[in-house]
């Protein structure tokens, strides 16, 4: 396959190769693909070359590409950008073209929380406090209040309660993945959101202490309760959302949320800080953010604000798990409060 092509290609050529459907072209060439889930396909002669079907591209963990089926032939088969587009459309011939489609979302009328939990609370209380440096306290207390549990696999379940009610849930592996085997390079612990319903979907877990006057957003429940950690004393009337990533929906959710619930009170939102990584996606999320305009009832306007941890030298990203590791280990800490209400 490594024959060279430099024929002319053309528009409509490049388009039908680039948003052919990844699997359905890999399946019918004969590419010795295994089905790994609802989503994933794995190369079975790659270990590390893992095919997304629902989002349409492959990563090559082992060799640091990912891409659709035009980047695939050029780096699985060793074929030149116009050979690989040729050969898409000759494979193709006359059948009719569907560009790939994501598939419209789907979600449950009720949240099923399927998940077997344990009694035993040792894994995470290994991977939380030992690992990830979280106050034993802070964890104990959770998982006393129903908020945090381990199920059968050694998981983390962190749940999402609202006004007392189980709407959603997302699981933190504690063991890490071999290279060769992770469905995404950069994730070394197992994670995943539970189908919940169309509007639970897009919330989160999440911690209030008091009013949720000053909310806080964060990419992952680890990253608020170490964030958490490092300020038991100076966080009051705050509510810490979990995003799961960097995800709008879930932002102005929670702030609709937010605003219905203290105007119950008398109150309103008095601050909003995003916490996410310090990478370039965390900080083009906070761009994107501050680009709105947030005004109370009274006029006043709801500043947007951002405490990203400080990027260390010769890193590319940082989160406030990071930061939290760094100041214990460091030979000079940084005093720990030991206080916390909920």
């Amino acid at each position: 396959m490594s024959q060279e092509v430099k024929e002319f290609v053309t528009k409509e050529e490049k388009e039908r190769a680039n948003n052919v459907n990844l699997v359905d072209y890999l399946l019918s060439i004969g590419e010795p693909l295994k089905k790994e889930g609802n989503q994933f396909y794995r190369h079975e002669q790659h270990d590390s070359l893992v095919i997304n079907n629902k989002r349409n591209y492959f990563s090559w963990n082992s060799k640091n590409v990912s891409g659709n089926a035009v980047t695939y032939l050029m780096n699985v088969h060793n074929l030149t950008f116009q050979h690989a587009v040729k050969k898409i459309n000759s494979d193709l011939g006359d059948k009719d073209f569907v560009a790939f489609k994501a598939p419209e979302p789907t979600y449950p009328d009720t949240f099923q929380y399927d998940v077997e939990e344990v009694k035993t609370m040792d894994n995470v209380m290994k991977y939380l406090v030992n690992d990830r440096k979280i106050d034993a306290d802070l964890v104990e207390m959770l998982v006393d209040m129903d908020y945090i549990k381990e199920d059968t696999y050694k998981n983390v379940v962190f749940k999402w309660i609202e006004n007392g009610e189980l709407i959603g849930a997302s699981l933190q592996g504690t063991r890490e993945i071999p290279e060769e085997k992770r469905l995404h390079e950069d994730r070394a612990y197992f994670k995943k959101v539970l189908p919940t319903t169309k509007e639970a979907t897009n919330d989160g877990f999440s911690i209030t202490r008091g009013y949720p006057e000053n909310l806080y957003f964060f990419e992952a429940p680890i990253d608020a309760l170490s964030y958490l950690t490092l300020n038991r004393t100076t966080l009051s009337n705050c509510q810490l959302k979990s995003m799961d990533g960097l995800k709008l929906e879930t932002f102005v959710q929670t702030v609709r949320k937010a605003v219905k619930e203290l105007e119950k009170t008398g109150k309103q939102i008095e601050s909003i800080t995003l916490c996410v990584d310090n990478d370039s996606a965390g900080r083009e999320f906070i761009e994107k953010i501050k680009g709105y305009d947030f005004q109370r009832k009274d006029g006043k306007k709801i500043n947007i604000e951002s405490d990203i941890p400080d990027l260390p030298i010769g890193q590319l990203k940082w989160d406030w798990n990071n930061e939290l590791k760094q100041r214990v280990q460091s030979p000079i800490k940084k005093k720990l409060s030991t206080e916390i209400e909920l």
